[in-house]
């Protein structure tokens, strides 16, 4: 089976989330060509190699806000450029289709990635697109639009449970999308879960889009040296692997799967972004963690609130963190407890890939 895998290029979560899928699907004997662009595009080479094909094709912009205020003023200019970009990224698939033969298209993410003549499948944990101020009417709108886009595609993937979710509303408690006809298959994430030794304090992962990964960066670093223990630095960085030593912290500006495995195995506290894939990866590996979401990126800041709630990770304002004051609160919480198996994930995505029905969602 010849497969066009495309994948949002907003941070690397997107991209190593659905690194397990890919895998899986090349291990199968299919023929997978990737789509994404920027440092997401980088790091699937890098952790794929020869093994597909890679298509540069920029996604649409996201939308980023300081304030509530500016986020609804935004939005008024944002969705006329979203339907632009995306009208330009679907043209480029037709492209691509008429030289290339294709038998699937999975999109992660990427409303612009589909074919009305092939079957295609949409993953994602964002069923409801949230707004700051929590507006009923605007939520359910948003419903309607992801219903208007899901009848482009034969099946809806939600990387998360049905019961003990780690999504909240963004993917459950749904107004105007039924949730039956949704497939919930469990976490996604490229990592797994090993018995090892706990001896490094802290794995301070500084990743998101720019230039908000740049502005945390130099918010936290300074306040790294204040810290008691080893501690290990990743700057998101997929440009480069280097790694240098600085008043006894590890940093490095990219670390590929099998080392960024083993050190969050290794750690006792993660601080990271309030990414959904993030979330994924602790919930595989069952850390704690203190998280930082991405100004005005709605999603990761009502993440952050939702787990604060149910006392599994603690969440902080980038402005406001003070690293020793809030790395005591987040060690007092408890983690995702609930048993997360990323292979009968992959299982039950492989199965809907090749068994569900392959008329329109809708």
């Amino acid at each position: 089976m010849k497969v066009f895998y495309s994948i949002c290029s907003w941070g690397l979560g997107h991209a190593t989330r659905s690194l397990p899928v890919i895998r899986k699907l090349i291990k199968e004997g299919n023929e997978v060509s990737i789509i994404s662009s920027g440092r997401s595009l980088e790091l699937l080479k890098k952790e794929l190699g020869n093994n597909t094909e890679y298509y540069d094709i920029p996604d649409y912009p996201m939308l980023l806000s300081k304030n509530s205020r500016q986020f609804m003023a935004k939005s008024v200019v944002y969705w006329p450029s979203f339907i632009a970009k995306m009208e330009s990224g679907l043209q480029s698939l037709k492209k691509l289709l008429e030289n290339k033969k294709c038998d699937l298209i999975i999109s992660d993410a990427r409303y612009d990635m589909y074919s009305r003549k092939i079957p295609s499948f949409f993953i994602s944990h964002q069923m409801r697109i949230m707004n700051p101020l929590r507006i009923n009417i605007f939520e359910r709108g948003s419903e309607i639009f992801n219903l208007f886009f899901f009848k482009r595609f034969v099946g809806i993937i939600v990387p998360d449970y049905i019961d003990d979710n780690l999504s909240g509303d963004l993917s459950h408690n749904l107004n105007r999308i039924d949730e039956s006809k949704l497939h919930y298959v469990g976490v996604l994430s490229d990592f797994k879960k090993k018995k090892s030794k706990k001896d490094i304090d802290y794995l301070i992962s500084i990743s998101g889009p720019e230039p908000q990964r740049t502005m945390l960066e130099k918010k936290i670093l300074p306040q790294v040296g204040n810290l008691n223990g080893k501690t290990i630095v990743t700057l998101g960085k997929t440009e480069s692997i280097n790694k240098f030593n600085k008043k006894g912290v590890e940093t490095y500006s990219f670390l590929p799967k099998e080392k960024r495995e083993d050190f969050l195995n290794r750690t006792k506290l993660v601080i990271s972004r309030s990414g959904y894939s993030t979330i994924l990866d602790l919930a595989v590996i069952g850390a704690k963690a203190l998280m930082i979401p991405t100004p005005g990126q709605v999603e990761q800041e009502y993440l952050g609130q939702y787990h604060n709630k149910n006392n599994t990770f603690y969440s902080v304002n980038q402005d406001k963190i003070d690293i020793i004051r809030d790395i005591k609160i987040a060690k007092k919480t408890t983690g995702i407890k609930r048993e997360c198996n990323v292979n009968k994930t992959v299982e039950n995505i492989i199965n809907i890939l090749t068994t569900v029905d392959k008329s329109p969602f809708i």
